[in-house]
């Protein structure tokens, strides 16, 4: 599993293992999504504003299942 601590307004940090991405919130939400390729996180990583990536790519893209997770 990798994490990948995230320099972002809204993101702490992100876990990638296996097309399941885990992405950390700074408000402690943990949201699960289950991807369809592994290339979108490489993109994710190198997107110059991840915020605005995470928000249009993954958290409202319909083909990735999103889990909220409660720790």
């Amino acid at each position: 599993m990798q994490t990948i601590e995230i320099n972002s307004r809204k993101i702490s940090h992100v876990l990638y293992q296996h097309y399941l991405l885990t992405v950390v919130l700074k408000t402690g939400e943990r949201f699960l999504y289950r991807l369809l390729e592994s290339s979108t996180f490489t993109k994710f990583i190198e997107a110059a504003d991840r915020d605005k990536f995470y928000k249009i790519e993954i958290e409202a893209n319909k083909k990735f299942r999103r889990i909220q997770l409660f720790i």
